[in-house]
């Protein structure tokens, strides 16, 4: 038995899909968040007053053999709060869609993740290429050493935090 269903069904929530359109090899679904208005990251004071707008495309998994490309429509609000230094601020997407600053989706990003930490840089890149997904082998590198949902850690500062830099064991022989 058939089920029926909507194209809200193929995006994670908080997305709402304003056109889906097939231009030949390629999946281009134009979408923008589903609340009408957004909280400041600072003061976290809810704004409906829309500033300007802009695109984001991050890069998302493929789908039957195409090329999904995802276009987010992002708003700029105005920060109401007087005691806030923030004047215009972007929503946020929910985690599940994509992170801020991010060049993937969430889903993409955990993909890359996986197959960097049961394969590494060159293998997980070949196997990549044949899933469609273009992805550098240092990418999957990079985000292994990342973890997911937080940002790189460099070695010389992590050694510096834990006070075990070079300086501290040249000094202990």
């Amino acid at each position: 038995m058939a089920s029926w269903f909507s194209r809200k069904d193929f995006l994670p929530a908080g997305l709402k899909a304003e056109q889906v359109e097939l231009a030949g090899n390629t999946i281009r679904v134009q979408s923008r968040s589903a609340k009408a208005a957004a909280a400041c990251p600072r003061c976290g004071t809810v704004s409906n007053h829309v500033h300007r707008r802009y695109r984001r495309r991050p890069a998302d998994l493929p789908a039957h053999d195409r090329k999904v490309e995802l276009i987010l429509l992002v708003r700029r609000f105005r920060c109401r709060a007087m005691h806030c230094p923030t004047g215009v601020f972007a929503e946020r997407f929910p985690p599940a869609v994509t992170r801020p600053h991010a060049r993937r989706t969430s889903r993409l990003q955990g993909v890359v993740r996986y197959l960097g930490l049961a394969l590494g840089g060159r293998p997980a890149q070949s196997l990549a290429e044949r899933l469609g997904l273009p992805v550098s082998k240092d990418t999957f590198l990079r985000s292994v050493r990342v973890g997911p949902g937080s940002r790189p850690v460099s070695p010389a500062s992590s050694a510096s935090t834990t006070g075990h830099g070079a300086k501290a064991r040249d000094t202990a022989h």
